[in-house]
């Protein structure tokens, strides 16, 4: 195996790992809602204060001794804190409350690798295929059979679905930006100092929401949130754009594809969630547009190198 076809298979195992954690946030977020009632800002602001802190720890080497930071570089990460954390992720943890299920809630911001397929040719200069895209379709139409897994849409799933597409596109945004700036300073420091501009972006929210019970009912669901805050976010971002950075924004987005079938398979197992043919269904699009648009080309040129 060569330098290169080695750091690839390390990014999509990085990828796996990431997904399964991410994975887990919406049932986590559920299990939050049944023990204390944490404002989704306060949430995000932990969340990622947490992240930022621990990764700008872990690459302080790489950012501190051989730093080539400008304001430019402060400015590109506050904007991606801006879209890819402080408005996205708002938005996602919103939307999981309007979600009679976990799955449901992350099945819906799946299709975000729908919107890096629009935006990577143009951020990220990524061509567009037909496997690629037809794959992404494939993986659109499972996330359609996984949101309409109860039969119908109410006015709340409705909302629900529209903060969360909101939120999907917002997040595919910050996926290209990420992807584009990540070789010259890194996926720690990338994701270190957005997540510490995210979470400090929201500071002015916390303040006009801050209530005597806040901290009250954050300290009653302190377990969840600490999981959330280091485990499915820190490690799990950590992770995720370690594995973008050896791979591609569409191969990284388009394993997102598999987080409604993990998290359906936890939602049953941890909350008694019940699976129908559904989201069966669903899970058949995904897994076969995952194959067609990344696992397929890759088999052909490991063909023709042999």
């Amino acid at each position: 195996m060569t330098p290169s076809s080695s750091k690839t298979t390390r990014g999509w195992c990085a990828l796996l790992g990431a997904i399964f954690l991410f994975s887990t946030i919406e049932i986590a977020s559920k299990v939050l809602r049944r023990q204390a009632a944490v404002d989704s800002t306060l949430l995000v602001f932990v969340r990622f204060m947490v992240t930022g802190i621990v990764l700008l720890g872990l690459s302080w080497g790489r950012w501190f001794r051989k730093s080539h930071l400008t304001w430019r570089s402060y400015g590109i990460f506050a904007v991606n804190g801006l879209v890819g954390i402080a408005l996205s992720i708002t938005l996602f943890h919103d939307a999981i409350n309007l979600f009679k299920n976990a799955s449901s809630a992350a099945v819906v911001f799946s299709v975000n690798p729908v919107f890096v397929t629009l935006l990577a040719p143009f951020v990220n200069r990524e061509k567009w295929t037909v496997g690629k895209v037809t794959g992404c379709l494939l993986g659109a139409c499972g996330v359609v059979f996984f949101a309409w897994e109860t039969g119908k849409l109410d006015s709340q799933s409705m909302r629900g679905l529209g903060l969360m597409l909101l939120a999907a596109f917002l997040f595919a945004s910050s996926i290209c930006i990420s992807k584009r700036i990540m070789p010259k300073y890194g996926a720690m420091v990338v994701m270190g100092f957005s997540g510490l501009f995210g979470a400090l972006f929201l500071l002015p929210l916390l303040a006009m929401n801050f209530t005597p019970d806040t901290l009250g009912e954050l300290a009653k669901g302190w377990l969840p949130v600490l999981y959330l805050s280091v485990v499915g976010t820190a490690l799990a971002y950590g992770l995720y754009y370690y594995g973008i950075h050896h791979t591609t924004a569409q191969g990284g987005s388009m394993s997102f594809f598999l987080k409604p079938v993990i998290a359906s398979v936890l939602a049953v197992l941890i909350l008694r969630e019940t699976i129908n043919w559904y989201m069966i269904a669903g899970t058949v699009l995904i897994l076969s547009g995952l194959f067609l648009a990344e696992v397929l080309p890759k088999l052909r040129a490991l063909r023709r190198r042999t």
